[in-house]
Order: C-alpha cells, then structure tokens, then sequence
C-alpha cells in the first residue's frame, strides 16, 4: 500500500482535486455497499484536507492525495476490468489511509463541532 501511495502523489491544488474528484464520484454507482462506503470516505477524506481552519499533518496531507489521485487515476488494474468489483482496489487503499491516519480523523472531529456528511 505504501509503494501506492507513494506512485501516484504529486503536487495538485485543492482546486483541482477537487474538480477531479467530483467528476470521478459521480461516474461511480452506488450499487454496492463498498463503492458506497468509497464515496463517502473519499469525500471524508477531502474534506479534511480541504478544511483550512484544521492543521492537518503532512504525511498526512500527502497519504490523502495520493489515495484520492489513486481513485481519480484510470488504471490498467485486473479489478478495474471486472465490473463488479472494479472499485475495490481503491476502497482497500482508502481504507488503508483511513486507518493508518486515524488518529488525524478523530482530532478533526474532536474539533469540528458541525460536520454533515454528503451522502448522495
């Protein structure tokens, strides 16, 4: 997973990831409980990186990116060519980055007083 995420950062504006993502989010169908789930933790996880009032730590900040660039990217994956469980690689990375950066995610909403998820 850390080879993944190391790959597929780069330098992008907010303003960019974001345009990117939310054409990536919305070409993806929330048939499945897991492609649900992806949607929603990616946004979660934008949302954090977006929130200029938090203080997001850098590796962090990077892990976020690069899983999100990973979602946004086309790739030439086995699992992208089978249509059912074609997100599947990018939920086990997001949830990779979930995990691994936990305690971020718990500090923000320790210290987000309002947060409404977005859920379609």
């Amino acid at each position: 997973m850390e080879k993944k995420l190391e790959k597929y950062y780069r330098e992008i504006s907010i303003e960019e990831l974001k345009a990117l993502l939310e054409k990536k989010l919305s070409s993806i169908a929330p048939t499945m409980e897991y492609t649900r789930n992806l949607i929603l933790d990616a946004k979660m996880l934008f949302r954090i990186l977006f929130d200029e009032e938090f203080d997001l730590k850098e590796e962090a900040k990077r892990d976020f990116i690069s899983a999100l660039l990973y979602l946004i990217e086309d790739k030439d994956s086995i699992y992208d060519r089978i249509p059912i469980i074609g997100y599947w690689d990018d939920h086990k990375l997001i949830k990779y980055v979930k995990d691994k950066h936990k305690e971020e995610i718990n500090r923000y909403f320790s210290q987000t007083k309002h947060f409404i998820a977005n859920y379609f």
